[in-house]
């Protein structure tokens, strides 16, 4: 059965920080500066590759990192937070701190590792399969 997903590249040090807050995890954000807001579908799979290594996380080649689409909004538009999540709370640490402007963020709801990791060549998009995606982008996924 093919379903829709979303495929993002995350930096390993932006999981980790997700996930050593108790209750983010349930509900988190990333942010992305791509300049136009890609239509994402709410409530589908995403699969997060953990980026930027060197780091424990890292595992090249697959998408180890998972959990639903639940929103998609747009950065702070003015003002000291300009570029920045409408809400600091659900970000992780290392992002909210030291992260540079982004144009939206995009909520993963139930973040949690992969049990047994995915290879980008698992899915089918319109950019390479062999990449990773510099933002989020619409995939399809083959399960059989």
């Amino acid at each position: 059965m093919i379903r829709p997903v979303v495929l993002a590249g995350v930096p390993c040090v932006h999981l980790e920080s997700a996930s050593s807050v108790p209750g983010l995890s349930t509900s988190v954000f990333f942010g992305s500066s791509h300049e136009a807001v890609p239509p994402l579908p709410i409530g589908v799979p995403v699969f997060i590759y953990a980026s930027i290594p060197p780091h424990p996380l890292f595992k090249p080649g697959l998408y180890s990192w998972t959990g639903t689409l639940a929103s998609v909004v747009r950065a702070v538009e003015s003002g000291p937070r300009a570029g920045k999540c409408p809400d600091p709370s659900r970000r992780p640490p290392t992002a909210e701190a030291k992260d540079g402007p982004a144009l939206y963020f995009w909520e993963v709801q139930n973040l949690q590792p992969l049990a047994t990791p995915r290879p980008l060549a698992d899915f089918k998009s319109k950019t390479s399969i062999n990449e990773v995606p510099r933002w989020p982008v619409v995939a399809e996924l083959d399960d059989y």
